[in-house]
């Protein structure tokens, strides 16, 4: 008979292949972001990056059985044409992904300011890949999601290519990959709150709360072997 241990090794090793699998994509894209940069003539122009739109649109489509968009948000003042630039692609049931029209006039009621976000300052500041969440994306998609950034260095300062995924998502790798309905078992984000779990009353996008942090009896990091901050998540099994 398969113990807990066993049951939450395996989802450890399914869930961090699955985040590591859309990390590798999204790097290969980031490089791209990199070279096109390298190779422009003086200061990149939006048009130099006119390969993102397709280029997003297949990653999107490649893994859409966990992410519902993916984009880019470009260093303030890299662009002539604009001192803010940001572009984003959103899923749909059928035919390619749609752009998502973001505010980004700073006089306006619904200006979406994404370089103060945690999904673009964090990755920037860390210079390395980064999974940040679970947030709610006030003024984005408003709903309670997970964004995997990485960071593009360019001579005009650091893009930040990123995907949603839905909690939804990823709590059914989850529960497919474990397989378990006792104990009660945490899927965790750094910011203490809960990205899934196999207990109803443990609902994902809330805060862990203490009671249940107490009764914590295994634990083990999800972070790829060689790449611990890159998700910084914590599978959490609980004592009755």
């Amino acid at each position: 008979m398969e113990t807990v241990s066993e049951a939450l090794q395996r989802t450890v090793d399914t869930v961090s292949s699955s985040i590591s699998a859309v990390f590798a994509d999204l790097e290969e894209v980031a490089g791209a972001v990199t070279a096109a940069a390298e190779a422009a003539s003086g200061v990149p122009r939006r048009s130099d990056y006119l390969f993102l739109r397709q280029d997003l649109a297949n990653f999107i489509k490649l893994h859409s059985d966990l992410i519902i968009g993916a984009g880019i948000a470009y260093a303030p003042g890299s662009l002539p044409e604009a001192p803010h630039w940001l572009e984003w692609w959103r899923a749909q049931p059928k035919g390619e992904p749609r752009f998502v029209t973001h505010d980004l006039n700073p006089d306006s009621l619904n200006y979406y300011d994404y370089t103060g976000r945690e999904w673009f300052t964090l990755p920037s500041a860390a210079g390395h890949p980064l999974a940040v969440g679970p947030y709610v994306d006030f003024g984005g998609i408003n709903v309670s999601i997970i964004t995997l950034c990485v960071p593009a260095a360019t001579p005009q300062g650091t893009h930040i290519l990123g995907c949603d995924l839905t909690l939804a998502n990823l709590e059914g790798v989850f529960l497919r990959a474990l397989q378990l309905r006792d104990p009660a078992v945490v899927l965790l984000g750094p910011n203490g709150r809960v990205i899934a779990s196999n207990n109803a009353r443990i609902a994902t996008g809330t805060l862990l709360l203490e009671e249940d942090l107490k009764r914590a009896d295994l634990s083990l990091d999800v972070s790829p072997a060689g790449s611990p901050a890159r998700l910084p998540w914590k599978l959490i099994s609980l004592k009755k």
